[in-house]
Formats: structure tokens, C-alpha cells, sequence
């Protein structure tokens, strides 16, 4: 079976197709058997000059005034999701409710490795990338050391703007807790070298756990409460978001375990510069 894209401005896709992927003269495009993709928007690629930067969230509800930020950072771009769980939940929510315009907004979720080519090229195209929450180890096992790695990390380089919460946010530091054990050489990002991040901080307790980490990597750690955003512009400014009626708190720990705790804001929190950290 085969969907044939058409050309229209704005439609809502959702394309789960068992079979090889194809590409062929008529334009017609199959989806692997190892990914479902939800897409909402203008099917039609449109490059513009992304902002880079770098959203990190603490794994319940998002932030919608940090996700405004990761929506302008794309400049008009096109948005990807990348999980290994759930479904379509993001696409609405960044194409039409948080008042930004976008090009589109495409949920990839994997379901297994895949060789795809329609998936490099999603990456390859996209100004913005997002890692929603699940299991980081699914994404090590599915990314890590393939080629889907190689396009995250030119998208990186190119100045694409990153985000992720819960396991997403886990997987942006040098350093990664995977569930068993503590993996790195995975992605190349600036401001997150020599690093190991953590989330759910407040009500699963993981402090301890992640000093242990820290110890364990000689190096730093960055943590976030559950409704707890952190934004880190390209020149090293980062900024704490949260509700302001709530404690919403980011954490910043140095080699020697001492740290800096930030309230977040609705307009966003300075925290600190991380050339200086």
C-alpha cells in the first residue's frame, strides 16, 4: 500500500504503511514498517535561517513560554518530533496554539533501527528538533553510531535549534544515564560538553543519584524540576523558565557537587553564562 502526498498548504498526514520504503518518479513516497509519522503543514520543504539553542524541560507538562522560545528559534522553519513512544500529541500544540508560524510540524516516532532515507532527509530538512520523553536507551539503541546520528549532529552544526524533555532532555548531555548504565559519544553540542543531565528532580528524588553521576564522570551536571524549563541561547546565556506561582527550579552542579539552584519565570529566569560555569 502506498499514500501519494499531495501539494496542499496545510493537511494533517498519518502514515503507518508496512512495507519497504520506495521513492519514485510519480512522487509517491512509502513509509518503513519501523516508523509512524504524523505530519500537520506545508509539505513543500522551506529552508530559513534557524537560531540555534538548546530547550531542555523536566519531564511533565511543557513550558509553553520555553516552547514559544524553541518555535522562534526555528524562524519559520519546519519542526520534528522524534520519539520511540506515543503518538501525535505535539502536533497541534506547536503548529497552531502557541501563536508561532511554522512551515510544519512532523512527529516521527520509531518503533525499531531503521535504514530509512525519508528520515535522514526529515532531519536533514528540519530547522528544529525535538526528543519528547520516554526511554533513553531506545534512543541510544536506535540512533547511536548509524546514520541517524551522523544527521543530528549536522543538523547541530548547522545551527538547528534542539530540545527535549524527560528522556529527551537526558540524551543532550556528553554524559548519558540510559537506565543501566552511563554512555557517552553520542551528540556534540556546544555548552553541553563534559556533562550529565537529569530530570523529574523534585518528585522522584533523583538528586542523590545524580551527584553520584557527576562524581562518577568527574565533570558537571544540569538538572530540572517536572514543570521546569531551561533555555541556553548559542552564546552561552541560559535562562530558567517555570510557573511563577509554583517552585519550579533548575539545578547547575559543579565538579565539586556545590551548585546553583534557579527559580523559573514566566519570562525566564537568568541563570548564569556557561562560558564562565
Amino acid at each position: 500500500m502506498k499514500k501519494k502526498f499531495s501539494l496542499l498548504n496545510i493537511f494533517l498526514c498519518f502514515l503507518t504503511i508496512a512495507s519497504c520504503e520506495t521513492n519514485d518518479p510519480e512522487g509517491e513516497v512509502t513509509i518503513p514498517y519501523t516508523i509512524t509519522s504524523y505530519f500537520l503543514g506545508n509539505e513543500k520543504d522551506k529552508v530559513t535561517n534557524s537560531k540555534g539553542g538548546i530547550v531542555m524541560m523536566g519531564g511533565n507538562r511543557e513550558n509553553d513560554e520555553a516552547m514559544k522560545w524553541f518555535l522562534d528559534r526555528a524562524n519559520g522553519g519546519d519542526v520534528l518530533i522524534l520519539r520511540a513512544s506515543g503518538s501525535d500529541g505535539y502536533q497541534t500544540y506547536l503548529f497552531k496554539e502557541l501563536g508561532f508560524v511554522v512551515n510544519s510540524v512532523e512527529t516521527i516516532v520509531f518503533h525499531d533501527q531503521t535504514t530509512s532515507e525519508y528520515v535522514k532527509n526529515k532531519i536533514d530538512r528540519a530547522e528544529a528538533i525535538w526528543f519528547a520523553g520516554g526511554n533513553q536507551k531506545k534512543y541510544l539503541d536506535y540512533w547511536k553510531d548509524n546514520y541517524i546520528q551522523e544527521a543530528l549532529q549536522r543538523a547541530i552544526n548547522r545551527g538547528a535549534v534542539i530540545g527535549g524533555t524527560s528522556a529527551g532532555m537526558a540524551i543532550l548531555g556528553e554524559y548519558i544515564w540510559d537506565g543501566e548504565k552511563i554512555q557517552t559519544d553520542f551528540l556534540r553540542i556546544s555548552f553541553m560538553q563534559n556533562i550529565i543531565t537529569d530530570t523529574h528532580y523534585d518528585s522522584r528524588n533523583r538528586m542523590s543519584r545524580h551527584l553520584e553521576f557527576i562524581s562518577t564522570i568527574e565533570g558537571k551536571g544540569i538538572a530540572a524540576e517536572d514543570y521546569t524549563a531551561i533555555c541556553i541561547y548559542p552564546d552561552g546565556k541560559t535562562f530558567v523558565y517555570g510557573d511563577d506561582a509554583e517552585h519550579d527550579y533548575a539545578y547547575f552542579i559543579k565538579e565539586d557537587l556545590s551548585y546553583v539552584k534557579i527559580k523559573g519565570s514566566s519570562n525566564g529566569t537568568f541563570a548564569l553564562d556557561l562560558n564562565d560555569w
